[in-house]
């Protein structure tokens, strides 16, 4: 017998504790219906803001029921999302932080943000402007925006006690106010300095607080220390910030209301705290990632009107540079064969930037037009020459033209450093002496691509052109130096002409080969005939072209006849 009356005591405790048993009930609030509600007021002339919402349980008789803890996941959804209820209130919204609460009745979830009615102060206070010290032009004009809305959705849960899943319905019912005012947006003036006496150049940004999950942001350039918002400026409060150019910010003051009609400065004046630190980086190529040694690298200001000074550095064996004592600002980073890197030295005193790919040994198509009055035209190219320098205290690489011949090996001509030779190189030519070669057509054999020939007629022994392509022919593109003379153009092509009345061509090559001045007669002779000009130099500034992979042209003329020379970029590569 004790044992049964144990038994029935501990039936009658589970079930006491399974009625007390919280139910297992959970759904998913409807967001875009409370994001309507309470969060997305758009409208920046907002002032104060209040909403709340019932929620109800009904069965699928249509009973309303009870069931605890209905009211958590829409309290959680809501507290959370609406953590961003702004934190700082305008001035005439009393300051009040976002208040949200739900009732003991587990039904009732209320929030509102920008005024309290804890003190006495309702939003009919706010609408009639009987709050002492309040601007007529501030409250004259506020009104309110009354929502109501229902929505429902359906809930499956496991009833504690019956142990059975049922089917309810869960409504919602949200009411909201929005109160705005129709002030319309003002000016404001104002001016920036440094501390270290270089030149603002970036923005000034009002960033502004207020009720509701939204920000208005104004933001104005600064050009010589002055900066002006026109007719931007909402009545508010702000955070106010300098914008560098990279995007960063830099906090001016935390927090400021701005009142167009109350007392405020004529101007807002701000001095930037700065500070000196370092850029460094890396330099490697492209194809290769090898590093650059030895290369230029400048350091320049993003904004020239700033003053802050420029830098110049090289490369050292391992590709690095590094700019020291570089005051707090945003810079370029710039070298030839590479685009220019932004460095902004706004957060942190010592900046690491990524490593810079640079594209090294552009490569040319080198366009030849020639055109001769009554006598011929012809236009053609040389593809993808490599054409390079090397940079100051570089030495270009030696080539034993000697040796390699007694090797044999002739498909893998290295240098005397044992590396594959490369363009820029050094030789010895028996007869001529030193030669270095710094460009070279992508054809081994320098034959060009002819792109159009033509005769111009005339009289003459000619009565058409041609442009031989055979590997003996008279068609030579490269760029050297002998014995450390001036840097030219060795071009020549081979243009043939066709007797009249005959099938037999006779080669009558154009070329800028030689360094003299041609006289240029008349008569049938072919040395009579406008083919020569004078040998092609390289100007300083010209070879700084080819190193900062730069287009130009050169014409000579002959008195007879233009030899047009283009450099231009190849897409090759």
């Amino acid at each position: 017998m004790k044992k049964i009356i144990f038994i029935l005591i501990a039936l009658f405790i589970f079930k006491l504790n399974a009625q007390n048993m919280e139910p297992e009930f959970e759904y998913t609030p409807p967001e875009i219906f409370f994001k309507q509600m309470f969060k997305d007021p758009s409208d920046q002339y907002l002032v104060a803001w209040s909403g709340a919402v019932k929620i109800v349980t009904k069965n699928k008789l249509g009973e309303e029921v009870q069931i605890n803890g209905a009211i958590e996941p829409l309290e959680d959804y809501l507290n959370s999302e609406l953590t961003n209820l702004a934190r700082r209130q305008f001035k005439y919204n009393l300051n009040t932080p976002p208040k949200r609460i739900s009732t003991p009745d587990k039904i009732t979830w209320v929030g509102h943000c920008g005024y309290n009615p804890y003190t006495g102060v309702t939003f009919n206070d706010i609408m009639n402007g009987v709050i002492a010290g309040w601007p007529p032009e501030i409250t004259s004009e506020v009104w309110g925006l009354h929502v109501s809305k229902k929505i429902s959705v359906k809930v499956t849960y496991k009833n504690a006690e019956t142990d059975k899943t049922e089917l309810i319905s869960v409504y919602f019912h949200a009411n909201s106010i929005f109160y705005y005012h129709k002030i319309k947006p003002q000016n404001l003036k104002g001016k920036i300095t440094r501390d270290d006496n270089y030149k603002a150049c970036g923005k000034v940004k009002m960033h502004r607080y207020g009720p509701g999950n939204k920000k208005f942001n104004a933001d104005t350039e600064v050009k010589g220390g002055d900066f002006e918002f026109n007719k931007k400026l909402f009545l508010g409060d702000y955070q106010v910030q300098y914008l560098w150019e990279d995007g960063t910010f830099q906090v001016l003051e935390q927090h400021i209301v701005y009142d167009p009609f109350g007392v405020i400065p004529d101007e807002l004046e701000y001095e930037l705290e700065t500070f000196e630190g370092e850029i460094s980086g890396t330099l490697v190529d492209k194809e290769t990632h090898k590093p650059i040694k030895n290369q230029k690298v400048k350091l320049k200001p993003f904004c020239s009107e700033s003053e802050l000074p420029e830098k110049e550095k090289k490369t050292d064996g391992e590709g690095k540079f590094k700019f020291t004592e570089v005051p707090n600002g945003v810079y370029y980073v710039v070298t030839k064969g590479a685009p220019d890197t932004m460095a902004g030295l706004t957060k942190d005193p010592t900046l690491r930037l990524r490593e810079i790919e640079v594209k090294q040994n552009s490569k040319y198509d080198i366009y030849a037009t020639y055109t001769a009055s009554g006598f011929a035209k012809a236009k053609l190219v040389w593809r993808a020459a490599t054409i390079k320098f090397p940079e100051e205290d570089e030495t270009p690489q030696f080539f034993d033209m000697v040796a390699f011949r007694n090797s044999g090996n002739y498909d893998n001509p290295t240098g005397t450093d044992g590396e594959p030779l490369e363009i820029p190189y050094t030789t010895i030519i028996p007869g001529i002496g030193k030669q270095t070669l710094y460009g070279w057509p992508e054809n081994e054999s320098a034959i060009p691509e002819v792109i159009s020939v033509s005769s111009l007629g005339g009289k003459g022994v000619f009565a058409a052109f041609k442009v031989s392509l055979d590997e003996d022919a008279l068609n030579t593109c490269n760029i050297s130096q002998n014995n450390n003379g001036p840097i030219y153009l060795d071009l020549n092509f081979d243009l043939t002409g066709r007797y009249v009345r005959s099938d037999v061509w006779q080669q009558v090559d154009v070329g800028c080969k030689e360094d003299k001045e041609w006289n240029i007669t008349k008569g049938n002779s072919l040395n009579g005939y406008p083919l020569a000009f004078k040998q092609l130099k390289f100007t300083e500034a010209e070879i700084e072209k080819f190193k900062s992979s730069e287009e130009f042209e050169r014409i000579l003329s002959n008195g007879k006849a233009t030899l047009k020379i283009e450099f231009k970029l190849s897409e090759k590569e």
